[in-house]
């Protein structure tokens, strides 16, 4: 199991956005920032796979038909490791400085996706060193409006497709998501939130902001 949380009767600084592609977490990481900003906190925006050297390169593994001798056990281990050196060079010291730290995706993301092919109970053991955040949000939304979504954002980006990017992997990580929430009162995942996404893009960032002002945000 990763580390709890220090100062767990403290105001929640460590924030995670969670959820298959086209869920909305990296549009609603920058408007939860903005909103908190706004309420006087200083806020750090970050994500996984980070911008770090060993981030960059699970990036380009995860490129369709990239590196086709990258497993997923590899795939697995460079996101264990990107994770840790994305903790030591950014989330760790901004949250020393008391900033407020909202990452898009975090560990719950590899709990979901590496487990579709790898052992789930190794995957939560390489990661188990990694800090485990105050508050995750999950977004919940059924795969079918995701890839619609997606499919919309990459007619307009002409972005890449990944190699999560199929219709049934989709739907497998929807699942994985669901199961996540429904094992959340078991203690080994304290802090999460469900989070309706197929909700309006205004209400999902007032659903986010009324939870972080409740836990004293």
């Amino acid at each position: 199991m990763a580390p709890m949380p220090t100062g767990s009767n403290s105001p929640p600084r460590f924030l995670v956005l969670e959820g298959i592609d086209g869920s909305g977490t990296t549009t609603q990481s920058v408007r939860v920032a903005e909103r908190l900003r706004a309420r006087g906190h200083r806020v750090v925006e970050t994500r996984e796979p980070s911008r770090g050297p060993i981030g960059a390169m699970t990036r380009q593994m995860l490129a369709a038909g990239e590196a086709t001798t990258v497993g997923p056990e590899a795939l697995a281990l460079l996101f264990a490791a990107d994770r840790l050196e994305h903790l030591a060079r950014e989330i760790e010291p901004a949250l020393a400085e008391g900033a407020l730290v909202i990452c898009d995706r975090y560990l719950v993301s590899s709990w979901v996706y590496q487990s579709l092919d790898c052992e789930p109970s190794w995957v939560r053991a390489i990661n188990r060193h990694a800090r485990w955040p105050d508050l995750t949000f999950v977004f919940d939304l059924p795969a079918e409006l995701a890839l619609a979504r997606v499919a919309a954002r990459r007619a307009q980006s002409g972005e890449p497709i990944e190699r999560f990017d199929e219709a049934t992997t989709q739907r497998r990580l929807a699942e994985g998501y669901a199961r996540v929430l429904e094992d959340a009162g078991s203690g080994e995942a304290p802090g999460l939130i469900r989070v309706d996404a197929a909700a309006e893009i205004a209400a999902v960032s007032q659903a986010i902001l009324d939870h972080c002002i409740a836990a004293g945000l």
